[in-house]
Formats: C-alpha cells, structure tokens, sequence
C-alpha cells in the first residue's frame, strides 16, 4: 500500500507531557515530576498540522496528567480548526470548574477519568493518593456530568483491587453511567518492577479474574470495555484484529511514534517525528510489523488451541511485555482458565 493509499488514523494517543502530579507504581508511562525533552506548543501545531493532512480523525491526549500542559485548551482549538477532535484521559485531581468550562469551551469532546478504587483506601494503594485527592476525582465527576461532557471512567484491574473491581462497577452505576473501561495490568513503564508485579500480576487469582470478566459481561445493565491486555474475554471469547499502526499511533512527548499504546518498548519505536515527517513515518512497515506479525510463528498453547482462529494469539504487544517473546502464547488468557474449569468439573 503506498502513501496515497493508506487512509488516516480514526483515533491516536498523545502523550503531550510526561510530567504527573502523582506517581502511581503502575505508570505504563513512568511519568516524572520534572520531564524533559518535550515538544514546544509550535512544534506541536507543526504536528497537528501534519495529522490533519494525514486523516487523523481524533486525538487522545494522554500524560502524564494532559491537564498540567498550560496550552492543552489551545491546541485543542487548533485540532478542532482542522477537523479533528479531541478527547482527554485524566486522573481527575485538577479537574476543577475551571478547567472544565476552559476545556468545554476549547471544545472537548470526551473526558476519560481514571479511578481504580470505591473508595479512598483501595485508590491509594493504587496510586498513592490522599483522601483529599480522591474527594476532587469525585468532583470532577460531578462537574463533566453538570456541564454534559461526555464522561467515561477508566479502571486499572490488578490482583491487589480485583476484589473491590466490582464495587467500581455499581460505583459506574451509581454516578448514571453505562459504561466503564476496564484496563489489565501490563508490566510496562513502571509495572516493570518486581515489587508492583508481585502487588498487580494475577497470577494465581486468574480464575478470580475469569469469573468477574464473566459476571461484568453478563450484567445487562453497564457495558463494561474489557482492554486487549485481558485478551479474549466471556462468554465469546473472541478478539479483535490489531489495529497498531492502521487505525492508530502512539506519540510520545518527546516526538517518539509508537504503533500504540501496547508497543511502547524501544524495539518498537518507528521513529522521531522531530526527525522525519508523520507521512513519512506514518507509512513505514515498521508501523505495520507488529499489526501484520505472523501468527503461524506462535508458538506453545496458543497454537493447539480450538479458539485460535478466532483469538489469534491475542495481543502480541502484551504478550511481548509479558515474556519478552512475540512468538510466545498470550500469558493471561481467561478462555485457558474456562477450559480448566470444565475439565475440574
């Protein structure tokens, strides 16, 4: 497929700081206090300017915490200007009235907060917050709901909050929602540690997580958005095809472009966008390596299985961060724990 022929992203992550105000153990991201190296609010214009010619049709501004960025709302018009919207990931904390006219205003289309606990207790050992912190992510909640901007609530899934998972869930309820995405802690960034491994790896609790993927997909009442890192989910098990660097792009603050979010290990950098144009980087095989992988070159469990024509080995960037193998079988597949479950029956 050459330049002309590949059409733009639908929807693509950018990091536009690496600076947080938390330090949350688990950060795929590892976002610091003090970031270095970001792109300047020209460069960034240059880069939207880019997008537009290449079709993107949504950007995710991502952090970090997007809202520490000063010129967010202004580059949010620019995009709007060119056609292209914009939705935000949050951890909520300095989601005031303020800020959310300012962002209403810009023209903002969605707001993702992101809270992985019921309550104050199981969000800080999360993420280390404080009560205080926690009662503003609940006001920030209150606010996207008051001025009717389009709000979803994201929660990070490990073995340490699994049991407080469906608490979430009738919380998503409670606030008039529908739906709640709900990520699988990968060993990325700063989840790469020994110690947030043993903390957020399921490892022996697989069945426990198998049997609230279950229950959250039969409840008729909320729609819950199971990320790729869970792989094939019940009751149907199947997957979707990879979209990583077809249908979306990851673009770190520091101009690095990943295929997406579940490839951001150096092996997988296409390249620099200071250093070559996004067209140019945007029609690269290396965009595409991963999204076209063979998956006759997978090798052990996967391969045997009765769902794989349907599965497909699942998604190779977690596999990946998992084992350090794209040929390995997918690590944390709840269809294995279901078939174990029969047999034991």
């Amino acid at each position: 497929m050459n330049r002309q022929q590949k059409s733009g992203p639908p929807v693509i992550g950018w990091e536009i700081t690496a600076q947080c105000n938390l330090t949350c153990p688990h950060c795929y991201s590892a976002a610091a206090k003090r970031p270095h190296n970001e792109m300047s609010i020209a460069e960034c214009k240059l880069v939207i300017e880019a997008m537009s010619r290449i079709g993107v049709g949504t950007i995710g501004w991502t952090g970090g915490e997007p809202l520490l960025c000063n010129d967010l709302e202004e580059l949010i018009v620019y995009a709007k200007e060119r056609g292209i919207k914009s939705s935000i990931t949050t951890n909520g904390v300095l989601l005031d009235e303020t800020r959310t006219l300012s962002l209403k205003e810009a023209g903002i289309s969605s707001i993702q907060i992101s809270i992985d606990g019921s309550t104050p207790e199981v969000h800080h050992r999360m993420r280390r917050t404080t009560d205080e912190e926690y009662s503003k992510i609940l006001e920030a909640i209150q606010l996207c709901k008051k001025h009717n901007i389009k709000l979803f609530i994201a929660t990070l899934v490990g073995q340490e909050n699994l049991d407080d998972a469906r608490e979430m869930i009738n919380m998503v309820k409670r606030e008039g929602l529908d739906r709640i995405r709900l990520c699988c802690f990968t060993p990325v960034g700063r989840g790469k540690g020994s110690k947030i491994k043993d903390r957020l790896a399921f490892d022996e609790r697989m069945r426990d997580l198998y049997k609230f993927a279950q229950e959250a997909q039969l409840d008729g009442s909320i729609m819950p958005m199971f990320d790729p890192p869970f792989g094939p989910v019940p009751p149907r098990f199947d997957f979707h095809e990879c979209i990583a660097g077809k249908e979306t792009f990851y673009l770190k603050s520091n101009g690095d472009l990943f295929p997406c979010t579940s490839l951001l290990n150096r092996e997988f950098r296409v390249g620099n966008i200071r250093q070559r144009p996004l067209e140019e980087l945007w029609n690269d095989p290396a965009m595409t390596a991963i999204a076209n992988f063979p998956r006759e070159k997978i090798q052990g469990p996967c391969r045997d299985c009765d769902n794989f024509a349907r599965c497909h080995g699942a998604c190779r960037g977690v596999t990946f961060a998992h084992t350090g193998d794209l040929t390995a079988s997918f690590p944390v597949c709840l269809y294995q724990v279901a078939l174990n479950t029969v047999v034991e029956k």
